[in-house]
Protein backbone atom coordinates (compact mmCIF):
# COMPACT_ATOMS: atom_id res chain seq x y z
CA UNK A 1 0.00 0.00 0.00
CA UNK A 2 1.28 3.58 -1.02
CA UNK A 3 2.44 5.85 1.81
CA UNK A 4 0.28 8.76 1.86
CA UNK A 5 1.80 12.72 1.69
CA UNK A 6 2.78 13.80 5.68
CA UNK A 7 5.17 16.04 5.71
CA UNK A 8 4.94 18.45 2.89
CA UNK A 9 1.39 20.94 3.58
CA UNK A 10 -1.22 19.67 1.83
CA UNK A 11 -1.52 23.13 0.18
CA UNK A 12 2.39 23.24 -1.00
CA UNK A 13 2.54 23.40 -4.85
CA UNK A 14 6.06 21.88 -6.56
CA UNK A 15 7.18 23.40 -9.94
CA UNK A 16 8.77 21.34 -12.51
CA UNK A 17 11.09 22.84 -14.72
CA UNK A 18 11.59 21.55 -18.32
CA UNK A 19 14.35 22.52 -20.58
CA UNK A 20 14.57 20.89 -23.82
CA UNK A 21 15.85 21.61 -27.54
CA UNK A 22 12.33 22.12 -28.46
CA UNK A 23 11.58 24.97 -25.27
CA UNK A 24 11.61 25.39 -21.77
CA UNK A 25 8.68 25.12 -19.54
CA UNK A 26 7.42 25.76 -15.72
CA UNK A 27 4.36 24.16 -14.37
CA UNK A 28 3.51 24.39 -11.21
CA UNK A 29 1.80 21.12 -9.24
CA UNK A 30 -0.31 20.33 -6.57
CA UNK A 31 0.23 17.11 -4.77
CA UNK A 32 -2.81 15.51 -6.32
CA UNK A 33 -0.11 16.22 -10.14
CA UNK A 34 -3.02 19.10 -10.91
CA UNK A 35 -1.54 21.60 -12.62
CA UNK A 36 -2.43 24.81 -11.33
CA UNK A 37 0.00 27.55 -13.52
CA UNK A 38 2.57 27.28 -16.35
CA UNK A 39 4.66 29.30 -18.76
CA UNK A 40 6.48 28.46 -21.51
CA UNK A 41 9.27 29.84 -23.31
CA UNK A 42 11.42 29.26 -26.59
CA UNK A 43 14.93 27.57 -26.76
CA UNK A 44 17.15 28.65 -29.40
CA UNK A 45 19.21 25.92 -31.20
CA UNK A 46 22.44 27.19 -32.80
CA UNK A 47 23.16 24.93 -36.33
CA UNK A 48 26.42 25.31 -37.92
CA UNK A 49 26.17 25.17 -42.04
CA UNK A 50 29.06 25.33 -44.32
CA UNK A 51 28.90 26.41 -47.96
CA UNK A 52 29.02 24.09 -51.03
CA UNK A 53 29.67 24.28 -54.68
CA UNK A 54 27.76 26.21 -55.54
CA UNK A 55 27.80 29.88 -53.70
CA UNK A 56 24.69 30.24 -53.65
CA UNK A 57 23.83 27.26 -51.43
CA UNK A 58 25.09 26.06 -47.92
CA UNK A 59 24.52 22.37 -46.54
CA UNK A 60 23.92 21.31 -42.58
CA UNK A 61 26.86 20.19 -41.23
CA UNK A 62 25.08 18.38 -38.37
CA UNK A 63 26.25 20.22 -35.09
CA UNK A 64 23.41 20.90 -32.87
CA UNK A 65 24.07 23.41 -30.13
CA UNK A 66 23.01 25.49 -27.25
CA UNK A 67 24.44 28.61 -26.05
CA UNK A 68 24.79 28.63 -22.05
CA UNK A 69 24.32 31.87 -21.89
CA UNK A 70 20.67 31.49 -23.15
CA UNK A 71 20.01 28.86 -20.96
CA UNK A 72 21.10 30.67 -18.19
CA UNK A 73 18.61 33.51 -19.62
CA UNK A 74 15.70 30.39 -19.56
CA UNK A 75 16.28 29.86 -16.25
CA UNK A 76 15.58 33.09 -14.85
CA UNK A 77 12.68 34.01 -17.50
CA UNK A 78 11.41 30.92 -16.34
CA UNK A 79 11.85 31.34 -12.79
CA UNK A 80 10.09 35.02 -13.06
CA UNK A 81 7.58 33.95 -15.16
CA UNK A 82 6.38 31.05 -12.84
CA UNK A 83 6.05 33.55 -10.36
CA UNK A 84 4.29 36.06 -12.12
CA UNK A 85 1.63 33.33 -13.01
CA UNK A 86 1.36 31.98 -9.14
CA UNK A 87 1.17 35.81 -7.67
CA UNK A 88 -1.90 36.24 -10.12
CA UNK A 89 -3.61 33.21 -8.71
CA UNK A 90 -2.53 34.72 -4.88
CA UNK A 91 -0.45 31.03 -5.00
CA UNK A 92 3.03 32.26 -4.88
CA UNK A 93 3.31 31.42 -0.83
CA UNK A 94 2.55 28.16 -1.55
CA UNK A 95 5.30 27.59 -3.53
CA UNK A 96 7.74 25.13 -1.61
CA UNK A 97 9.76 22.41 -3.87
CA UNK A 98 11.12 22.67 -7.18
CA UNK A 99 12.61 19.72 -9.52
CA UNK A 100 14.31 20.09 -12.85
CA UNK A 101 14.40 18.14 -16.38
CA UNK A 102 16.32 18.60 -18.98
CA UNK A 103 17.69 16.90 -22.35
CA UNK A 104 19.49 13.81 -21.76
CA UNK A 105 23.40 13.50 -23.03
CA UNK A 106 23.48 17.61 -23.70
CA UNK A 107 26.54 18.88 -22.00
CA UNK A 108 29.05 22.03 -21.90
CA UNK A 109 31.46 23.45 -19.85
CA UNK A 110 31.75 26.61 -18.35
CA UNK A 111 34.48 28.24 -16.03
CA UNK A 112 35.13 29.29 -12.36
CA UNK A 113 33.20 32.36 -13.11
CA UNK A 114 30.49 29.95 -14.74
CA UNK A 115 30.40 31.90 -17.92
CA UNK A 116 30.74 29.54 -20.31
CA UNK A 117 34.09 28.08 -22.06
CA UNK A 118 31.74 26.65 -25.13
CA UNK A 119 28.31 25.85 -26.50
CA UNK A 120 26.37 22.77 -24.99
CA UNK A 121 26.50 19.91 -27.70
CA UNK A 122 22.63 18.83 -28.08
CA UNK A 123 21.62 14.99 -27.96
CA UNK A 124 20.91 14.94 -31.37
CA UNK A 125 23.96 16.36 -32.68
CA UNK A 126 24.58 14.84 -35.98
CA UNK A 127 28.60 15.06 -35.75
CA UNK A 128 29.29 12.34 -33.33
CA UNK A 129 29.00 9.34 -35.10
CA UNK A 130 32.70 9.45 -36.07
CA UNK A 131 34.18 10.96 -32.90
CA UNK A 132 32.95 8.02 -30.93
CA UNK A 133 34.05 5.26 -33.19
CA UNK A 134 37.22 6.88 -33.11
CA UNK A 135 36.98 7.07 -28.96
CA UNK A 136 36.22 3.58 -29.26
CA UNK A 137 38.42 2.04 -30.83
CA UNK A 138 40.98 3.79 -28.25
CA UNK A 139 39.14 2.63 -24.62
CA UNK A 140 39.15 -1.02 -26.75
CA UNK A 141 35.53 -1.18 -27.68
CA UNK A 142 32.06 -1.69 -26.88
CA UNK A 143 32.57 -4.44 -24.88
CA UNK A 144 35.24 -2.90 -22.45
CA UNK A 145 32.73 0.00 -22.16
CA UNK A 146 30.10 -2.46 -20.87
CA UNK A 147 32.98 -4.27 -18.42
CA UNK A 148 33.51 -0.78 -16.89
CA UNK A 149 30.37 0.78 -16.64
CA UNK A 150 27.52 -2.07 -17.39
CA UNK A 151 26.38 -0.57 -20.20
CA UNK A 152 27.20 0.21 -23.78
CA UNK A 153 28.58 3.54 -24.56
CA UNK A 154 25.71 4.98 -26.92
CA UNK A 155 26.84 7.43 -29.71
CA UNK A 156 25.02 10.70 -28.14
CA UNK A 157 26.65 10.08 -24.59
CA UNK A 158 28.34 13.18 -23.19
CA UNK A 159 31.65 11.24 -23.84
CA UNK A 160 31.15 11.50 -27.04
CA UNK A 161 31.40 15.43 -26.69
CA UNK A 162 34.74 14.88 -25.13
CA UNK A 163 35.85 12.90 -27.26
CA UNK A 164 34.99 15.78 -30.02
CA UNK A 165 36.44 18.35 -28.37
CA UNK A 166 39.78 16.41 -28.41
CA UNK A 167 40.03 15.84 -31.74
CA UNK A 168 42.90 16.90 -33.67
CA UNK A 169 41.57 17.26 -37.40
CA UNK A 170 44.90 16.23 -40.01
CA UNK A 171 47.22 19.05 -40.83
CA UNK A 172 46.18 21.14 -37.28
CA UNK A 173 48.29 22.18 -35.08
CA UNK A 174 45.54 21.64 -32.19
CA UNK A 175 42.48 20.11 -31.16
CA UNK A 176 38.94 21.44 -32.16
CA UNK A 177 38.79 22.94 -28.29
CA UNK A 178 41.96 24.55 -27.95
CA UNK A 179 44.04 23.54 -25.12
CA UNK A 180 43.66 26.58 -22.70
CA UNK A 181 40.37 26.16 -23.48
CA UNK A 182 40.41 22.45 -21.59
CA UNK A 183 42.41 24.01 -18.66
CA UNK A 184 40.35 26.91 -18.03
CA UNK A 185 37.23 24.24 -17.78
CA UNK A 186 36.20 24.67 -14.50
CA UNK A 187 33.18 21.82 -15.20
CA UNK A 188 31.51 19.60 -17.33
CA UNK A 189 27.97 19.54 -16.83
CA UNK A 190 25.12 18.26 -18.06
CA UNK A 191 22.29 20.28 -19.25
CA UNK A 192 20.25 19.46 -16.23
CA UNK A 193 22.95 19.98 -13.54
CA UNK A 194 24.11 23.36 -15.70
CA UNK A 195 20.17 24.34 -15.35
CA UNK A 196 20.26 23.45 -11.45
CA UNK A 197 23.31 25.26 -11.05
CA UNK A 198 22.07 28.77 -12.76
CA UNK A 199 18.81 28.36 -10.39
CA UNK A 200 20.48 27.48 -6.90
CA UNK A 201 24.24 28.88 -6.86
CA UNK A 202 25.32 25.41 -6.39
CA UNK A 203 27.74 24.55 -8.95
CA UNK A 204 29.80 21.04 -9.06
CA UNK A 205 26.77 18.73 -8.29
CA UNK A 206 24.89 16.50 -10.56
CA UNK A 207 22.17 13.52 -9.80
CA UNK A 208 22.52 9.87 -10.55
CA UNK A 209 20.43 10.33 -13.60
CA UNK A 210 21.93 13.80 -15.11
CA UNK A 211 25.23 11.50 -14.66
CA UNK A 212 24.27 8.37 -15.84
CA UNK A 213 23.88 9.96 -19.35
CA UNK A 214 27.79 10.54 -20.08
CA UNK A 215 28.44 7.23 -20.46
CA UNK A 216 31.40 7.53 -17.83
CA UNK A 217 29.36 6.56 -14.83
CA UNK A 218 29.63 2.96 -13.39
CA UNK A 219 25.86 2.22 -13.08
CA UNK A 220 26.33 -0.46 -11.33
CA UNK A 221 27.72 1.60 -8.20
CA UNK A 222 26.78 5.17 -9.39
CA UNK A 223 30.25 6.47 -9.39
CA UNK A 224 32.76 7.81 -11.84
CA UNK A 225 34.78 4.90 -13.92
CA UNK A 226 37.89 6.92 -14.63
CA UNK A 227 39.27 4.46 -17.11
CA UNK A 228 36.28 5.56 -19.28
CA UNK A 229 38.36 8.14 -19.93
CA UNK A 230 41.04 6.33 -22.06
CA UNK A 231 38.56 6.94 -24.64
CA UNK A 232 40.41 10.48 -25.14
CA UNK A 233 44.20 11.00 -25.71
CA UNK A 234 46.18 10.71 -22.99
CA UNK A 235 46.69 14.86 -22.59
CA UNK A 236 43.30 15.29 -22.05
CA UNK A 237 42.15 12.78 -19.80
CA UNK A 238 43.50 13.99 -16.36
CA UNK A 239 41.96 17.25 -17.28
CA UNK A 240 38.65 16.20 -18.14
CA UNK A 241 38.84 13.83 -14.82
CA UNK A 242 39.10 17.09 -12.67
CA UNK A 243 36.03 18.66 -14.26
CA UNK A 244 33.51 15.91 -13.37
CA UNK A 245 30.90 17.06 -11.10
CA UNK A 246 30.27 15.32 -7.48
CA UNK A 247 27.67 12.54 -7.59
CA UNK A 248 24.94 13.45 -5.36
CA UNK A 249 21.62 11.84 -3.82
CA UNK A 250 18.29 12.64 -5.07
CA UNK A 251 16.75 12.95 -1.42
CA UNK A 252 19.26 15.68 -0.60
CA UNK A 253 18.19 19.50 -1.91
CA UNK A 254 21.28 21.01 -4.08
CA UNK A 255 19.88 24.14 -2.23
CA UNK A 256 16.87 26.96 -2.49
CA UNK A 257 16.35 29.04 -5.22
CA UNK A 258 19.38 31.41 -5.31
CA UNK A 259 18.87 34.87 -3.45
CA UNK A 260 19.55 36.90 -6.65
CA UNK A 261 17.07 34.88 -8.85
CA UNK A 262 14.54 35.20 -6.13
CA UNK A 263 14.43 38.67 -6.23
CA UNK A 264 14.43 39.34 -9.49
CA UNK A 265 11.39 37.13 -9.86
CA UNK A 266 9.70 38.84 -7.40
CA UNK A 267 9.52 36.06 -4.30
CA UNK A 268 8.41 37.05 -1.27
CA UNK A 269 11.16 36.88 1.80
CA UNK A 270 9.81 33.47 2.93
CA UNK A 271 9.55 32.15 -0.56
CA UNK A 272 12.80 30.04 -1.20
CA UNK A 273 11.40 27.04 -3.08
CA UNK A 274 13.96 23.91 -2.43
CA UNK A 275 15.28 22.56 -5.83
CA UNK A 276 16.00 18.56 -5.66
CA UNK A 277 18.62 16.47 -7.70
CA UNK A 278 17.53 16.60 -11.83
CA UNK A 279 16.31 14.18 -14.00
CA UNK A 280 17.16 13.72 -17.54
CA UNK A 281 14.55 14.37 -19.49
CA UNK A 282 13.65 10.47 -20.19
CA UNK A 283 13.79 9.32 -16.25
CA UNK A 284 11.37 12.21 -15.83
CA UNK A 285 9.25 11.06 -18.73
CA UNK A 286 9.56 7.69 -17.30
CA UNK A 287 8.43 8.27 -13.50
CA UNK A 288 5.60 11.33 -15.05
CA UNK A 289 4.21 8.31 -16.99
CA UNK A 290 3.77 6.50 -13.82
CA UNK A 291 6.46 3.99 -14.68
CA UNK A 292 8.48 2.91 -11.68
CA UNK A 293 7.81 -0.70 -11.28
CA UNK A 294 9.47 -3.48 -13.61
CA UNK A 295 7.39 -4.37 -17.05
CA UNK A 296 5.99 -0.89 -16.83
CA UNK A 297 6.89 1.01 -19.94
CA UNK A 298 6.66 4.90 -20.93
CA UNK A 299 6.33 5.96 -24.09
CA UNK A 300 7.06 9.76 -24.58
CA UNK A 301 5.52 11.17 -28.27
CA UNK A 302 7.34 14.49 -28.22
CA UNK A 303 9.93 15.89 -30.76
CA UNK A 304 11.66 12.81 -29.94
CA UNK A 305 9.90 9.34 -29.86
CA UNK A 306 10.44 7.17 -26.82
CA UNK A 307 9.90 3.59 -25.69
CA UNK A 308 11.52 3.95 -21.55
CA UNK A 309 11.00 1.13 -18.81
CA UNK A 310 12.59 0.56 -15.86
CA UNK A 311 14.03 -2.60 -14.03
CA UNK A 312 15.89 -3.98 -11.12
CA UNK A 313 18.73 -5.68 -13.54
CA UNK A 314 20.38 -4.18 -16.78
CA UNK A 315 19.27 -5.37 -20.10
CA UNK A 316 20.91 -8.86 -21.23
CA UNK A 317 21.03 -7.42 -24.50
CA UNK A 318 23.15 -4.06 -25.66
CA UNK A 319 20.50 -2.80 -28.08
CA UNK A 320 19.35 -0.41 -25.93
CA UNK A 321 20.52 2.67 -24.00
CA UNK A 322 20.61 1.80 -20.45
CA UNK A 323 21.22 4.02 -17.60
CA UNK A 324 20.79 4.83 -14.17
CA UNK A 325 17.22 6.21 -12.21
CA UNK A 326 17.73 8.32 -9.04
CA UNK A 327 15.55 5.85 -7.06
CA UNK A 328 17.65 2.95 -7.95
CA UNK A 329 16.34 0.72 -10.62
CA UNK A 330 18.05 0.84 -14.27
CA UNK A 331 16.41 2.87 -17.07
CA UNK A 332 16.08 0.69 -20.24
CA UNK A 333 15.54 3.55 -23.39
CA UNK A 334 15.20 3.21 -27.08
CA UNK A 335 15.03 7.03 -28.13
CA UNK A 336 14.35 7.96 -31.59
CA UNK A 337 15.41 11.37 -33.08
CA UNK A 338 12.46 11.45 -35.52
CA UNK A 339 9.32 12.47 -33.64
CA UNK A 340 7.10 15.60 -33.81
CA UNK A 341 9.53 17.15 -35.98
CA UNK A 342 9.13 14.79 -38.74
CA UNK A 343 5.76 15.59 -38.48
CA UNK A 344 6.08 18.98 -39.16
CA UNK A 345 7.88 18.45 -41.78
CA UNK A 346 4.94 16.40 -43.71
CA UNK A 347 2.20 18.77 -42.59
CA UNK A 348 4.01 21.79 -41.71
CA UNK A 349 4.87 23.87 -37.88
CA UNK A 350 3.22 25.63 -35.94
CA UNK A 351 -0.43 24.33 -36.78
CA UNK A 352 -3.73 25.02 -34.31
CA UNK A 353 -5.82 22.56 -32.70
CA UNK A 354 -8.27 23.29 -35.62
CA UNK A 355 -5.86 22.93 -38.60
CA UNK A 356 -4.83 19.53 -36.53
CA UNK A 357 -8.80 18.34 -36.26
CA UNK A 358 -9.30 19.01 -40.05
CA UNK A 359 -6.16 16.82 -40.72
CA UNK A 360 -7.28 14.21 -38.37
CA UNK A 361 -10.71 14.14 -39.76
CA UNK A 362 -9.25 13.63 -42.97
CA UNK A 363 -6.99 10.65 -41.88
CA UNK A 364 -9.69 9.03 -40.54
CA UNK A 365 -11.45 8.64 -43.28
CA UNK A 366 -8.36 6.46 -45.12
CA UNK A 367 -7.73 2.96 -44.51
CA UNK A 368 -5.00 1.77 -42.47
CA UNK A 369 -1.92 0.88 -44.51
CA UNK A 370 -3.57 3.82 -46.54
CA UNK A 371 -3.52 1.79 -49.58
CA UNK A 372 -0.27 0.58 -49.70
CA UNK A 373 1.64 4.46 -49.15
CA UNK A 374 4.09 4.37 -46.60
CA UNK A 375 7.00 6.73 -45.35
CA UNK A 376 10.81 6.39 -44.19
CA UNK A 377 10.52 9.16 -41.67
CA UNK A 378 14.31 9.25 -40.69
CA UNK A 379 15.21 13.12 -41.05
CA UNK A 380 18.06 12.38 -38.77
CA UNK A 381 19.69 9.56 -38.46
CA UNK A 382 18.72 6.62 -36.15
CA UNK A 383 21.74 4.25 -34.98
CA UNK A 384 20.07 2.56 -32.80
CA UNK A 385 18.08 1.14 -35.89
CA UNK A 386 21.24 1.19 -38.40
CA UNK A 387 20.09 3.81 -40.31
CA UNK A 388 23.58 5.99 -40.34
CA UNK A 389 22.12 8.79 -42.82
CA UNK A 390 19.10 10.60 -42.94
CA UNK A 391 16.12 8.58 -45.21
CA UNK A 392 13.06 10.44 -45.73
CA UNK A 393 11.15 8.63 -48.16
CA UNK A 394 7.74 8.05 -49.69
CA UNK A 395 6.84 4.40 -51.23
CA UNK A 396 6.15 4.16 -53.50
CA UNK A 397 5.45 7.75 -54.53
CA UNK A 398 4.91 11.03 -52.25
CA UNK A 399 1.31 11.71 -52.17
CA UNK A 400 0.34 15.27 -53.57
CA UNK A 401 -0.38 18.03 -51.43
CA UNK A 402 -4.45 17.33 -51.81
CA UNK A 403 -3.73 14.11 -50.51
CA UNK A 404 -3.75 15.34 -46.98
CA UNK A 405 -5.23 12.28 -44.99
CA UNK A 406 -2.88 10.18 -46.66
CA UNK A 407 0.51 11.70 -45.67
CA UNK A 408 -0.84 12.59 -41.62
CA UNK A 409 -2.10 8.83 -41.85
CA UNK A 410 1.06 7.34 -43.09
CA UNK A 411 3.04 9.45 -41.35
CA UNK A 412 1.14 8.16 -37.77
CA UNK A 413 1.82 4.89 -38.52
CA UNK A 414 5.61 5.40 -39.40
CA UNK A 415 5.50 6.93 -35.54
CA UNK A 416 3.83 3.89 -34.40
CA UNK A 417 5.99 1.55 -36.54
CA UNK A 418 9.34 3.14 -34.35
CA UNK A 419 7.79 2.72 -31.10
CA UNK A 420 6.85 -0.80 -31.90
CA UNK A 421 10.61 -1.52 -32.74
CA UNK A 422 11.43 0.35 -29.30
CA UNK A 423 9.28 -2.19 -27.25
CA UNK A 424 10.03 -5.07 -28.71
CA UNK A 425 13.95 -4.03 -28.34
CA UNK A 426 12.40 -4.30 -24.60
CA UNK A 427 11.25 -6.60 -24.77
CA UNK A 428 14.66 -8.94 -26.27
CA UNK A 429 16.69 -7.27 -23.89
CA UNK A 430 14.16 -9.25 -20.61
CA UNK A 431 11.98 -6.80 -19.96
CA UNK A 432 7.89 -8.55 -19.12
CA UNK A 433 5.81 -5.65 -20.26
CA UNK A 434 2.80 -5.49 -18.37
CA UNK A 435 1.51 -2.21 -19.06
CA UNK A 436 1.81 0.59 -21.27
CA UNK A 437 1.07 4.38 -20.91
CA UNK A 438 1.95 7.00 -23.33
CA UNK A 439 2.47 10.89 -22.90
CA UNK A 440 3.55 13.67 -24.89
CA UNK A 441 2.09 16.45 -27.56
CA UNK A 442 1.04 14.06 -30.08
CA UNK A 443 -0.86 11.60 -27.80
CA UNK A 444 -2.92 14.18 -27.70
CA UNK A 445 -4.50 13.01 -31.24
CA UNK A 446 -6.89 10.46 -30.43
CA UNK A 447 -6.37 8.58 -34.00
CA UNK A 448 -2.54 8.27 -33.30
CA UNK A 449 -2.66 6.86 -30.32
CA UNK A 450 -5.40 3.49 -31.44
CA UNK A 451 -3.02 3.25 -34.33
CA UNK A 452 -0.45 2.88 -31.97
CA UNK A 453 -2.46 0.44 -29.81
CA UNK A 454 -3.16 -1.38 -33.35
CA UNK A 455 0.20 -1.50 -33.95
CA UNK A 456 1.46 -2.90 -30.50
CA UNK A 457 -2.18 -5.19 -30.39
CA UNK A 458 -1.61 -3.75 -26.89
CA UNK A 459 -4.43 -1.50 -24.56
CA UNK A 460 -2.51 1.84 -23.70
CA UNK A 461 -2.99 4.22 -20.66
CA UNK A 462 -3.21 7.74 -21.64
CA UNK A 463 -2.21 10.04 -19.20
CA UNK A 464 -3.92 13.29 -17.42
CA UNK A 465 -1.20 15.11 -18.21
CA UNK A 466 0.65 15.42 -21.54
CA UNK A 467 3.62 17.54 -19.91
CA UNK A 468 5.34 14.30 -18.59
CA UNK A 469 8.54 15.32 -18.50
CA UNK A 470 7.74 18.53 -15.78
CA UNK A 471 4.98 16.34 -13.99
CA UNK A 472 8.11 13.67 -13.85
CA UNK A 473 10.22 16.27 -12.72
CA UNK A 474 7.85 17.49 -9.92
CA UNK A 475 7.20 13.88 -8.68
CA UNK A 476 10.69 13.26 -8.04
CA UNK A 477 11.19 16.51 -6.48
CA UNK A 478 7.93 15.81 -3.85
CA UNK A 479 9.78 12.14 -3.27
CA UNK A 480 12.99 13.61 -2.30
CA UNK A 481 11.54 16.51 0.11
CA UNK A 482 8.99 14.32 1.55
CA UNK A 483 11.86 11.25 2.39
CA UNK A 484 14.23 14.54 3.49
CA UNK A 485 11.13 15.94 5.76
CA UNK A 486 10.74 12.41 7.15
CA UNK A 487 14.17 11.51 8.17
CA UNK A 488 14.66 14.65 9.96
CA UNK A 489 11.43 13.84 11.71
CA UNK A 490 12.43 10.50 12.56
CA UNK A 491 9.46 9.11 11.07
CA UNK A 492 10.44 5.03 10.20
CA UNK A 493 8.16 4.76 7.38
CA UNK A 494 10.07 5.35 3.71
CA UNK A 495 8.60 7.69 0.94
CA UNK A 496 9.69 6.02 -2.29
CA UNK A 497 9.34 7.48 -6.10
CA UNK A 498 6.44 4.79 -6.36
CA UNK A 499 4.52 6.83 -3.66
CA UNK A 500 5.01 9.77 -5.01
CA UNK A 501 3.70 8.00 -8.81
CA UNK A 502 0.79 7.19 -6.62
CA UNK A 503 -0.24 11.05 -5.24
CA UNK A 504 0.19 12.47 -8.14
CA UNK A 505 0.44 10.64 -11.36
CA UNK A 506 -3.13 9.63 -12.86
CA UNK A 507 -4.42 8.26 -15.92
CA UNK A 508 -7.28 9.93 -18.20
CA UNK A 509 -8.34 7.08 -20.55
CA UNK A 510 -7.28 3.55 -21.86
CA UNK A 511 -6.81 3.06 -25.83
CA UNK A 512 -7.52 -0.18 -26.90
CA UNK A 513 -6.54 -1.25 -30.19
CA UNK A 514 -9.03 -1.49 -33.37
CA UNK A 515 -9.30 -5.00 -33.39
CA UNK A 516 -9.72 -4.83 -37.56
CA UNK A 517 -6.57 -3.04 -37.53
CA UNK A 518 -4.52 -5.46 -35.67
CA UNK A 519 -3.70 -7.56 -38.73
CA UNK A 520 -2.91 -5.03 -41.15
CA UNK A 521 -0.68 -3.29 -38.73
CA UNK A 522 1.54 -6.39 -38.30
CA UNK A 523 1.88 -6.83 -41.92
CA UNK A 524 2.91 -2.96 -42.31
CA UNK A 525 5.37 -3.76 -39.66
CA UNK A 526 7.53 -6.46 -41.50
CA UNK A 527 7.42 -4.19 -44.54
CA UNK A 528 8.45 -1.41 -42.38
CA UNK A 529 11.41 -3.25 -41.25
CA UNK A 530 11.84 -4.02 -44.76
CA UNK A 531 12.28 -0.79 -46.29
CA UNK A 532 14.40 0.99 -43.33
CA UNK A 533 16.95 -2.34 -43.73
CA UNK A 534 16.90 -2.44 -47.64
Amino acid sequence: MSQPIRCLPPSALVVGFDFSTGGAKALAFDLRGNTVASTRLPTDLWTDHAATDDPKLVRDTGNREISALFLEGQVRAATRAIAAELAGIGRLNDWHVAGISATHHTAGRVDSRHNPVRRLYCWNDQTLADYHAEGLSRLGGQERAVELTGGPWAVRYSLSHLVKDSHTPAGKPDSLLARADWERTKWVLMHGALAAAYLTDRWGAASVSCSASTGIMNLRTNEWRREMLDALPPEYREIAWGSLPKIVDMNAPLGRVAEHLALDAGLPPGVRPAVYPTLDDQAAGLIGGGAVDAGQVAIILGNSAVVNSSSADLPTANNLDAMKLNWGPYLWMRCYSNGAQFLDRVVGPNRTGAEWGALTEAAARVEPRCGGVSVLPFLLSEPSLGVAQPRFKWSPAEPGADAVGVRVRASFEAIAYLIALGVKAHEAAGQQVTRVSVSGGIAKNDLMVKILASVLNRPLERLVSDEGSALGAAVAAVAGAEANARQAARIADPFTAADAVAAMVRFKDRVAPEAAWVAAYQAGLTDFEKQMRG
